[in-house]
């Protein structure tokens, strides 16, 4: 009989690196779900009041998990029983309810993306969101004008660490998953990671109340998460190399590298590996139908190592 457990954004869960050696804060088996409750990207306990004052931020980390660079606040690791390397974990997206505010930003600060923009030296603007969960929409404030953008929240940042020693960096996806930004990962969706290290340590964070693909201004809306259910299962019958994803519309695979071209390379690849599983074709044959029916999309350009997903729709062979 599957289980129900939660985890609270605290000194106890909340950490800002991926690491094999970071202890678990649960343990739980294949076929349970854990209902998350997550920061803002920044680690922010509350909203903007005004324009340009600082938030309350959550600052009482336990120094295991304290890290001298920057990272995402992510909430974990979840030990899940039976994962080990070289099989597959299956993620099954069961709710995600965003909090009431958010925040985007774009220019101001020395970036690859802003230096390319010419924006490194123009003033940074912050756009504050008031976020209607019942509507789904959210209202930006204390710019110079008000509009309204339909929220289609996921989370940013869902992964395992890979088998590499010591602190690793929240901000570059990679094979085992992290901060993949794929908008398509939402409520009905099954992410699939494969498994680096025993026991998996899955974490999340880096909630998104909405985001283009690409994410071009580095964050998209960033935002609390008030639940995030997720059902883990892990999977020995599937062999994979990188994440791919199972929408309530296709499928999708993903692939990350610093050249974003060769990110594309990738993605289209396992996405042949993928349609020969399917409909029991050669990989040539699958190649030739994806030139019909495969769409290949940016997932984000920001993260140093560029994303790109290929999406095939479920009805585009019949």
């Amino acid at each position: 009989m599957s289980n129900i457990y939660r985890l609270e954004p605290d000194s106890d869960t909340l950490h800002g690196f991926f690491s094999k050696d970071l202890d678990p804060v649960l343990t739980i088996h294949s076929g349970d779900t854990v209902i998350f409750r997550t920061l803002d990207s920044a680690w922010g306990l509350e909203k903007r009041s005004d324009p340009g004052k600082p938030r309350k931020k959550f600052t009482e980390l336990k120094p295991e998990r304290k890290t001298n660079q920057f990272g995402h606040a992510l909430v974990g690791p979840v030990y899940i029983q039976d994962a080990k390397p070289g099989d597959t974990l299956e993620i099954t997206i069961n709710e995600i309810v965003p909090g009431s505010w958010g925040w985007t930003s774009a220019g101001g600060f020395p970036s690859y993306w802003n230096e390319r923009l010419g924006l490194v030296q123009e003033e940074e603007v912050l756009l504050d969101f008031e976020l209607d969960v019942e509507k789904m929409v959210g209202t930006s404030q204390f710019g110079n004008f008000d509009y309204n953008v339909e929220l289609r929240p996921f989370m940013g940042i869902m992964g395992m660490p890979s088998d590499e020693e010591g602190q690793l960096s929240t901000f570059v996806p990679r094979y085992s998953g992290g901060n993949i930004d794929c908008k398509e990962l939402q409520v009905g969706s099954t992410l699939y990671l494969p498994i680096s290290v025993k026991g998996g340590l899955f974490s999340t964070g880096d909630g998104h109340a909405v985001q283009g693909d690409g994410e071009v201004a580095g964050p998209a809306l960033e935002c609390p998460m008030e639940r995030v259910s997720l059902t883990f299962k892990t999977r020995e019958d599937m062999k994979i190399n990188r994440p791919r994803a199972k929408t309530e519309s296709g499928w999708i695979t993903m692939a990350f590298h610093e050249n974003l071209e060769e990110a594309m390379w990738l993605a289209l690849s396992d996405m042949l590996d993928l349609m020969t599983e399917l409909y029991t074709i050669s990989r040539t044959e699958a190649y030739a139908y994806a030139t019909m029916v495969v769409d290949l999309r940016v997932t984000q350009i920001v993260n140093f190592s560029k994303g790109v997903h290929a999406y095939l729709s479920f009805d585009a062979l019949r």
